[in-house]
């Protein structure tokens, strides 16, 4: 039987004792028609936990509506081997597998790989050890994290490579790898997420990353070793269109305020104050803003005049620039207070855009307006700053 001794300490950790029952660690694998590599992916699973794995431990088998006697072969090694599970749904899906598996687990940690082995073991222990001490919510195997090794062919790594810097162009993640087979969720969070996720196949692993970040629980990536399966079943691009259609569902109910959880106690506090990583934030989202205003202004300049091509310029960046420090420097990514915010952020910006324009209106010479303007806009961005920190963005109490 796998160790029954575990880590003690103090917060959110799992302190354990000699003799208990209890199971830290519930690694799933998902299976559909995987009757010829089942058991040696079960036997290699098992011995490595049983060799290098310092918690208890238990192996659960999901077969989810398999044809070809997966579902008998998961059920005779459940019966002869200890620490392993089976369960059989009459459904077909990997996300509806560990919905299944996750849900009403009594382990304190839930995991899953796929039974293709195509990660490398050695890195089980570091995804699982930072959600057992407490220190993360979510943890996942990434193949695009500085250190990791892979090797797959041309197709797979480009569209992987596109779906992942989609992903962050659309919603900001900080993850890198939402599709690596390979992930770990604290049970009693993963609990308050899966009533959320509203895909049951592929689409379930990105979905939930999406839902965590955005309820503030700590992702963490952890770089794996990775050889591409040449016998996957997975069909590429009907996969990257659902992939797709998921994206533009989570992304209209994100945008639509909707997406927040319940963690309770889970949780993490934010920050009293914040000023340094604010600034810096708020620096860059500003440094972007002035880029594209003064590319507009000179383009309009000749056409419109100063003072209309300065009107332009800077309207045309003020909600973006609004929605940008209202997520990344201030760090709202719900509904809350979003119609004061962009009301405060449009004030803000008119009581800039008339000190600019003063100062464009009263100078004839082009390279002394250029330098008039920037000027202006440099004050005014410091009085911005002041005034979204302290007014706009000032949490209520």
């Amino acid at each position: 039987m796998p160790p029954r001794d575990g880590p003690r300490g103090g917060g959110r950790s799992l302190t354990l004792t000699a003799g208990t029952d209890l199971t830290v660690v519930d690694v799933v694998i998902p299976v559909h028609n995987e009757v010829a590599v089942l058991r040696s992916c079960v036997a290699s699973l098992r011995e490595h936990l049983e060799r290098a794995f310092p918690f208890t431990w238990r192996i659960t088998i999901a077969d989810n509506a398999s044809t070809d006697g997966t579902d008998a072969l998961a059920a005779e090694i459940a019966a002869a081997t200890p620490g392993v599970r089976a369960i059989r749904l009459d459904q077909k899906g990997r996300g509806r597998a560990l919905r299944a598996a996750w849900m009403g687990n009594d382990a304190s940690v839930v995991a899953y790989m796929d039974v293709d082995l195509s990660t490398n073991l050695d890195a089980l222990l570091p995804l699982v050890a930072p959600l057992v001490s407490g220190h993360s919510d979510v943890a996942i195997g990434s193949r695009l994290a500085p250190g990791a090794t892979v090797a797959r062919g041309v197709k797979r790594e480009f569209i992987s490579r596109t779906y992942n810097a989609l992903l962050r162009v659309v919603f900001g993640n900080r993850f890198r790898d939402a599709q690596c087979g390979f992930k770990a969720v604290r049970t009693d969070v993963a609990q308050r997420l899966l009533p959320q996720i509203e895909d049951d196949e592929w689409f379930f692993d990105t979905e939930l990353l999406l839902l965590a970040e955005r309820n503030g629980l700590r992702v963490i990536e952890v770089p794996v070793t990775w050889i591409d399966d040449p016998d996957s079943r997975v069909h590429v691009a009907q996969t990257a269109r659902a992939d797709l259609k998921g994206m533009w569902r989570v992304a209209r109910r994100f945008w639509a305020g909707h997406g927040q959880v319940d963690l309770g106690a889970h949780a993490r506090p934010g920050l009293e104050d914040d000023f340094g990583r604010q600034l810096v934030t708020f620096a860059k989202v500003g440094v972007i803003s002035t880029t594209v205003s003064l590319a507009l202004f000179l383009a309009l300049r000749d056409t419109t005049g100063a003072v209309w091509a300065n009107l332009i310029a800077v309207s045309a960046t003020a909600a973006g620039n609004t929605w940008a420090n209202r997520r990344y420097t201030f760090g709202y990514r719900d509904a809350r207070g979003r119609n004061r915010h962009y009301a405060g952020g449009i004030a803000v910006t008119l009581g800039g855009l008339a000190l600019s324009s003063l100062a464009v209106s009263v100078i004839t010479s082009s390279v002394a307006q250029v330098f008039a303007l920037l000027a202006s806009w440099a004050v005014a961005t410091v009085a911005r700053f002041a005034l979204l920190r302290r007014w706009v963005f000032r949490p209520s109490r």
